[in-house]
């Protein structure tokens, strides 16, 4: 796909940088997971009103929110399904290709290479799901990743349970009270 667009020159020295740059990062991105996993497991619990927020799938379809924690059950599902197995996986093959002198056959690194590959592809397109979604697909969601806040109104329509524990004071975390933004005309 892109031969064309930078010409047999510039890819083939893009792609003698690329493979030990991959090889020598990847047991980073095993790291980054285990830190990921302690950083956020405990609010990844699944809870029982969790089921109502996939079956009303987030409420994407209907157009309401559906009341969850901190992390709605799609979070959830990325955490549990994304960020720890796909990771597990994709970290697990990774690391079995990128150190071959542990007498692996042939045969092994072969199917290996087809689950890193696999893994890696359904990590990245679930990746780009969630990244949408904080991003340009909930209104607010980029604002509380970059400030690490969000306001009263928001947490209460997006993360009611969540809310409430907040202002019962069931959990050290804090919301910001609502703001009034001027915006240019």
């Amino acid at each position: 796909v892109m031969m064309p667009v930078l010409g047999h020159t510039l890819f083939s020295w893009i792609a003698q940088l690329a493979k030990p740059l991959h090889n020598l990062l990847g047991p980073l991105f095993v790291v980054c997971r285990i830190i990921i996993f302690v950083t956020f497991v405990r609010n990844n619990f699944w809870k029982s009103y969790d089921m109502l927020w996939i079956r009303k799938f987030g409420g994407m379809l209907s157009g309401h929110d559906v009341p969850s924690g901190k992390f709605n059950a799609g979070e959830k599902l990325w955490f549990w399904g994304g960020v720890l197995f796909l990771g597990i996986v994709v970290g697990g093959s990774g690391l079995v290709l990128d150190f071959p002198n542990f007498d692996q056959t042939r045969a092994t690194m072969q199917v290996a290479n087809i689950i890193h590959l696999a893994a890696a592809c359904m990590f990245m397109m679930a990746s780009l799901g969630h990244i949408y979604m904080g991003t340009i697909g909930m209104v607010g969601a980029y604002d509380a990743m970059k400030i690490g806040y969000v306001d009263e109104t928001w947490a209460k329509e997006h993360h009611e349970y969540w809310y409430n524990d907040v202002k019962a004071g069931r959990t050290d975390e804090a919301v910001v009270t609502p703001t009034v933004r001027a915006y240019p005309a």
